[in-house]
């Protein structure tokens, strides 16, 4: 039974520095975006947006060490056990794989799919957090008929969903079939296996319906400011042709 770990860089993270120290320090080799590092049996896969998974890999304490002292944080997000089994090509089950040969192409297919569930997390994580801090948007139009918040509020609130909607959008792709598997379509029963596993495709749904919800949001907060925008030209209007008013009657009466 082997052990697979894997892992995210939460900050600071530069794929091609990265590279270059670990290729300087370990036996290494890139194979489409991806770095592969070796060790007798074991392996590491390296992913450009800082994802690493490893496979029964012995020096992973000293590997991550090593990157994490030039980035900063690092968490460990899943980890599955694994057999190698002839049976059929793979099975997954309780978190357990069962893959038919010990081939490092048919760990890097599996071990995509399990990078595209972490940074699917990471995805569903940023939106959530964003949802939770405007929950009180539609509540306030629905118990008062307006947002509580100053033009200056809901200008900063639009700018940090945008940044959100803006970062999902932007490595979206991500969550795509990787170009690897039109190389090696012989290897796409291993990667769709653990992709069905882990759900990442009901996931990319839900994710979709909740882009759309903050879409609403967003919708709601220009449609909001520019009503207060409106209000306030119209205020500055009314005090106009009062205070013309009050000089008419003024020169009038002298």
């Amino acid at each position: 039974m082997g052990i697979i770990k894997a892992y995210k860089f939460t900050d600071g993270f530069d794929f091609d520095l990265i590279r270059k120290e670990v290729v300087g320090t370990f036996r290494a080799k890139l194979l489409k975006d991806v770095l592969i590092i070796e060790k007798d049996n074991d392996l590491c896969f390296l992913f450009e947006y800082g994802v690493v998974i490893f496979w029964d890999f012995d020096d992973e304490e000293y590997f991550l060490k090593t990157i994490s002292s030039s980035i900063g944080a690092i968490k460990i997000l899943e980890d599955y056990k694994y057999h190698i089994s002839p049976i059929q090509p793979v099975k997954i089950e309780l978190d357990t794989i069962y893959i038919d040969s010990d081939d490092e192409l048919k760990k890097l297919s599996i071990s995509y799919a399990i990078e595209q569930s972490i940074m699917l997390g990471s995805f569903e994580d940023s939106i959530k957090k964003a949802l939770e801090l405007t929950e009180h948007i539609p509540l306030d139009l629905a118990e008062n008929g307006r947002v509580n918040m100053s033009r200056r509020e809901i200008a900063k609130e639009r700018g940090r969903l945008f940044i959100t909607k803006s970062n999902i959008y932007l490595h979206f792709e991500l969550l795509d079939t990787p170009e690897f598997f039109w190389e090696y379509p012989e290897l796409d029963i291993y990667y769709q296996s653990m992709r069905k596993y882990l759900e990442l495709q009901p996931r990319i749904e839900i994710l979709n319906r909740k882009m759309n919800v903050m879409q609403e949001v967003l919708a709601i907060l220009a449609d909001e400011q520019n009503h207060k925008h409106s209000s306030t030209l119209e205020w500055i209007i009314i005090i106009l042709i009062a205070f013309e008013i009050v000089l008419f009657i003024l020169n009038d009466f002298n």
